[in-house]
């Protein structure tokens, strides 16, 4: 059993966080991982005596455990772990439709009556599912500066640096001077969409988690060496990364800091090894 092994990959890796009740139990899954680092650290002061060079004892001034786990894949739980905000799935939420691209066509300022001054528009992709109002920005493709929205008027067309938005039979349309007929406009606004979110808030900190990692490794006399570590009780700390980048599969770190968790039985956690004829 005490025979020395290989380590030929990175395992799984479960963190559990527990509710303030202790009726409920919420899990942070890390089922893809690409990397995973296990430090222990002790930090020594030397202690001097006489006129010696050499030290005469040492002082353990401090032991920690850290853990860093890369996962290819990412969901909200991972963030959630490293802010200690709570996720909410499947709510009515908003989300940006940024930069969306149409040819402004001709047409009647007021469409329900095909009457009216002659203005430029085009249809909103999404106009069916505004969220509020839309909070539309609007520019021209080759401008700079931004439209300033004012009230739809169906007798009054907006001037040339001016926009308007309105509805008809289920459709919106966001409506310019007739001047910028045949130029391209740009838009940027908010929809509704069942969405999970994670609350970014001012004053939460990382909760507690008691993580597990596992490994099972074929070694080549054709036993499965394993290594298990269990840590009892561990916070996230340092940096959480949504790095994306062009022709780059992104991936999010996490770290965690080994806490005493005040057990009567004074252990932090747990490493074990075992041996078995096929994988765990």
């Amino acid at each position: 059993m005490a025979k020395k092994m290989i380590i030929k990959g990175v395992g799984q890796f479960l963190a559990k966080k527990y509710a303030a009740d202790g009726k409920g139990v919420e899990v942070v899954s890390l089922g893809t991982l690409q990397n995973l680092k296990i430090d222990l650290n002790v930090e020594l002061e030397d202690v001097f005596g006489s006129d010696g060079l050499f030290a005469i004892d040492n002082l353990v001034k401090s032991k920690s455990i850290e853990i860093t786990a890369t996962d290819a894949k990412f969901d909200l739980a991972q963030l959630s772990l490293m802010m200690g905000s709570t996720v909410k799935e499947d709510v009515n939420g908003s989300l940006w439709v940024l930069n969306e691209q149409h040819e402004l066509i001709k047409g009647e300022l007021d469409r329900s009556a095909a009457s009216g001054p002659d203005v430029a528009l085009a249809e909103v992709t999404f106009g069916s599912t505004l969220y509020g109002d839309g909070n539309f920005t609007v520019k021209l493709k080759d401008a700079n500066s931004l439209l300033e929205k004012v009230a739809y008027s169906s007798t009054v067309a907006p001037t040339d640096k001016q926009f308007m938005v309105t509805s008809d039979a289920g459709k919106t349309y966001v409506i310019l001077n007739i001047s910028h007929t045949n130029k391209d406009v740009v838009l940027s606004y908010q929809r509704t969409e069942i969405i999970d979110v994670v609350d970014i808030l001012v004053d939460e900190v990382p909760f507690p988690v008691h993580i597990i990692h596992h490994g099972s490794f074929l070694q080549k006399d054709g036993t499965f060496q394993g290594i298990e570590t269990e840590l009892y009780q561990c916070r996230a700390k340092g940096t959480f990364s949504i790095d994306a980048a062009r022709a780059t599969a992104s991936t999010s770190q996490i770290t965690l800091q080994v806490l005493d968790p005040e057990r009567a039985d004074r252990k932090l956690g747990s490493i074990k090894r075992y041996s078995a004829a096929s994988n765990v």
